[in-house]
Order: structure tokens, then C-alpha cells, then sequence
């Protein structure tokens, strides 16, 4: 039997974290029950009145041309920011994982996107775009931002570049629980850098990319600020998510039963996405 020193030792952690974890619980549960609940009414700062109308906003969004068109764009945006994040910030931490003189510079250059906020990224670089910005002054004649094709280029570009140095941090301390001798095996068997990088550090790290593209998945699905900042959505709605298109119902045009309709689907996206990556947890643990 555990002695009471014992087991007020083991608890003392769960105590330190419990007020912390209860506010966040809390103002979680809150703040989803009262959007679920917004969502069956018709809501509306223009109505002075609100009534309950079951799941008729649900229909609306399946049945909204535009609401429908967001979830393309938001499903090519996300996949194609978590596909190139996650491979340079592979190939990043691999590379940084090596000692070179100014390895640490280097790595805070790479970690230093991720660090800014999202509103000053996008600030950024539609000042670097936009036409009169400084690729103007290299003979640029149309800005990118102003045909559909270029803005959501740009826009899955800059999200790349800010989300590589998440990855890179993520793989990098994956790397430090990978036993060296297994390099130094590879190499007296006469493997290459590449192969070493294939056969070795790709299997041994794959959970820890998973959960960094897993995380991105959700994030980037959720992304409004940047998307403001670099587009506001254009041109016209070209790079309109459903997350910006959620917004904009609720905040710009005060749907707000419509918008909470609509935020609670990208909520059951999230969960579908959780659990894909449980799944695939499991699935990885039972093989291994």
C-alpha cells in the first residue's frame, strides 16, 4: 500500500494543473454549447426577435452554393499547406539535426515565421505583393493577389512558409530519441545519407510528423487572420475558406445562427480529423 507522502507526491501535479484545465474545460463547454444552441435558431442582429428553427441553418449550409465552394478551397488550401510543410520541415530538421558552425542561428531563422503572429505575416508580405509593392520595383505587372489562381498560390505559400518551422521544431525533438548507434550501423553497412534518411529517420519519426500534420490540418482549417491580412478572401471569393466564410456570415453580414450552424460543422471537421489520427495511432501501434 502507498504511503500518504507517496501519494500526495503523485497527485501534486494533477492539483497544480486542475484550476488551469477547469477554465479551459469550462469556458470550452460554454462557449460550444452556446454556438450549438445560436445554430437552431435564426439569430440575426437585423430581427429583433429570435425563434427556434430546428436544423434549418444545417440545410441552408449543405444547400449554400458558396458554403460548398468553401470547403474546396479549404480542403486544397489545408492538404497543400500540410504537404509542403511537412516535408521541408522534415528535410529542415534533418539538415539542422547535423552540427555545422551557426546551427543555432539557423534554426531560430527557420523557428522565427512560426513565432510572428499571423495578422503581421500576412501584413507582410500583401505590402511585398500587392501591386505597388516591392516586387513592382522588380517589373512585376500584375500582383499575384489579383487573379484566383495567384492568391490562393500565394496564400498556401506564406502559410507553408510559416508553418515549416512548427514541423522543424517538432521533428528536431523527435530526432533526439533516435539511439545513434543506428546511424553508425547504417554506415559501416555502407548506406547512404539518403537511405540512412529513408530506411532510419523517416520510420522512427513518422508519429511525430503525423501529429505535426495533424495539428496543422486543424489549424490551417480554422485560419481567418492571415487569410485577412494576405486576401481578405478575394479576389472576389477566390480564397474564401469556410472558416472566412464563417466569419464572415457572423461578423460581417451578422447571420449569427447561420455562422454558429456553420462553425459547428468545421467543429465536427476537427473531430472527424482527431480521430483519423487516433485511428491511425492505433493502427501504427498494432503493426509495430
Amino acid at each position: 500500500m502507498a504511503s500518504p507522502r507517496k501519494v500526495r507526491r503523485d497527485f501534486l501535479p494533477y492539483a497544480l494543473i486542475a484550476p488551469g484545465a477547469l477554465l479551459v474545460v469550462g469556458f470550452t463547454v460554454i462557449a460550444l454549447g452556446f454556438t450549438l444552441i445560436s445554430s437552431f435558431t435564426d439569430w440575426d442582429v437585423g430581427r429583433l426577435n429570435t425563434t427556434f428553427i430546428g436544423i434549418d441553418n444545417y440545410l441552408r449550409a449543405f444547400r449554400d452554393p458558396e458554403m460548398v465552394a468553401s470547403l474546396w478551397r479549404s480542403a486544397i488550401f489545408v492538404l497543400s499547406v500540410v504537404a509542403l510543410s511537412t516535408a521541408a520541415g522534415f528535410l529542415l530538421a534533418v539538415a539542422l539535426n547535423r552540427r555545422f558552425p551557426g546551427r543555432g542561428a539557423v534554426r531560430a531563422l527557420v523557428v522565427l515565421p512560426w513565432v510572428i503572429s499571423e495578422m503581421a505575416s500576412g501584413v507582410f508580405w500583401a505590402l511585398i505583393l500587392k501591386n505597388d509593392g516591392v516586387l513592382s520595383a522588380f517589373g512585376l505587372e500584375q500582383s499575384p493577389l489579383e487573379s484566383p489562381a495567384g492568391a490562393m498560390t500565394a496564400l498556401i505559400l506564406v502559410e507553408s512558409w510559416r508553418s515549416i518551422g512548427f514541423v522543424t521544431v517538432m521533428v528536431l525533438a523527435g530526432l533526439q530519441s533516435i539511439d545513434p548507434g543506428l546511424y553508425e550501423a547504417a554506415k559501416i553497412d555502407g548506406a547512404t545519407a539518403g537511405r540512412i534518411t529513408w530506411s532510419i529517420t523517416l520510420p522512427l519519426v513518422s508519429p511525430t510528423v503525423l501529429i505535426a500534420a495533424i495539428l496543422l490540418m486543424i489549424g490551417n482549417f480554422n485560419l481567418v487572420t492571415m487569410i485577412i491580412a494576405l486576401t481578405a478572401g478575394g479576389p472576389i471569393t477566390a480564397t474564401t475558406t469556410t472558416a472566412l466564410y464563417m466569419y464572415n456570415q457572423s461578423f460581417t453580414y451578422f447571420h449569427l445562427g447561420y455562422g454558429a450552424a456553420i462553425a459547428m460543422i468545421m467543429s465536427l471537421f476537427n473531430v472527424i480529423a482527431m480521430v483519423a489520427f487516433i485511428l491511425l495511432q492505433r493502427g501504427r501501434g498494432a503493426r509495430a
